[in-house]
């Protein structure tokens, strides 16, 4: 029989659950933003870390010298994030990518790409809706489709073709890596026309296209996409490295040089740039064509780069 008086405590205990995850989600924003405003500013004043000592010493990295890089198995645990991958990759994470703890993850990403700690927190808080209470994740448990997988990705087909979102796909990677103006750098207008295609060609090939309705994972992309214009500088052949092989290049570090580590905001505004110069009507440049099918065996889910 059903009871009233449960329905309405039910939905009483719903109703106060939802209120106190927006106080803390509300309050977690305003201490954030205080403390990235302090990072900015600090990074602004001091001087930048030098080139060849942007990693600390003792640190995975410091003078270009990374762990020795190991491909994955077949059993380890990858997603669909290049950096993460990497970091794994390297050891810098545990290499089976299982049971990696949010220290584990703010300590990597802080120290290997120089975020600020208030950058790194915010993408641990991305993560923990994975923890289910263990304490860790699986660096698998991030393909989920929709938390921080995507559709319309620069580096994989959507999900829909292309279910085993940990593997990236070379032939979109060079589609990516091709559209930049001067062949060496890839620049924010070339980033935004990339994001243009993708969009326009994933939603006209996949009937379960889902980045239309999704704001927040539009900034996502435009978010990793600034990550890899101010952490990499845009460098192609960086990021041809780093995006098919997910190692970090013999002697790289990151591009920027902040003395407290990469804040949130000049990522943010990259990517608001990147978001807002998206034309999915664009006229497509001389020699470009959008792909036809996302069934990635066709020869038109490939793509040469020179």
């Amino acid at each position: 029989m059903i009871n009233p008086v449960s329905t309405i405590v039910g939905i009483l205990s719903l109703a106060a659950g939802q209120l106190a995850i927006l106080l803390d989600n509300v309050l977690f924003e305003i201490r954030i933003r205080a403390q990235d405003s302090f990072y900015l500013l600090v990074g602004y004043l001091l001087p930048y870390r030098p080139k060849g000592k942007v990693i600390k010493p003792g640190r995975p990295g410091h003078a270009g010298m990374w762990p020795q890089y190991i491909p994955p198995s077949n059993t380890d645990s990858r997603g669909p994030c290049p950096g993460l991958n990497a970091l794994a990759n390297h050891g810098i994470l545990p290499r089976n990518g299982r049971q990696v703890t949010f220290k584990m993850f703010m300590d990597a990403v802080t120290s290997s790409y120089n975020f600020a700690p208030t950058l790194a927190e915010v993408l641990t808080r991305s993560a923990q809706v994975f923890d289910q209470g263990r304490g860790y994740i699986n660096l698998s448990d991030l393909n989920a489709q929709m938390v921080i997988q995507h559709d319309a990705s620069f580096t994989r087909p959507d999900v829909a073709f292309w279910p085993d979102q940990s593997k990236p796909h070379h032939g979109l990677i060079d589609q990516f890596l091709s559209r930049s103006s001067d062949g060496k750098h890839l620049s924010l207008t070339d980033m935004a026309y990339e994001a243009g295609v993708r969009r326009k060609e994933c939603s006209l090939t996949n009937g379960q296209y889902s980045l239309t309705g999704s704001l927040s994972h539009r900034f996502f992309g435009d978010g990793n996409a600034a990550f890899m214009w101010t952490t990499f500088g845009g460098k192609v052949d960086d990021l041809n490295i780093w995006l098919k092989e997910e190692r970090f290049p013999d002697g790289w570090e990151p591009y920027c040089r902040y003395s407290y580590g990469h804040p949130m905001l000049p990522g943010e505004l990259a990517g608001v740039l990147i978001e807002f110069n998206i034309n999915e009507q664009q006229k497509l440049r001389s020699g470009d064509a959008f792909i036809t099918s996302q069934e990635t065996s066709t020869p038109a889910f490939t793509s040469k780069r020179k």
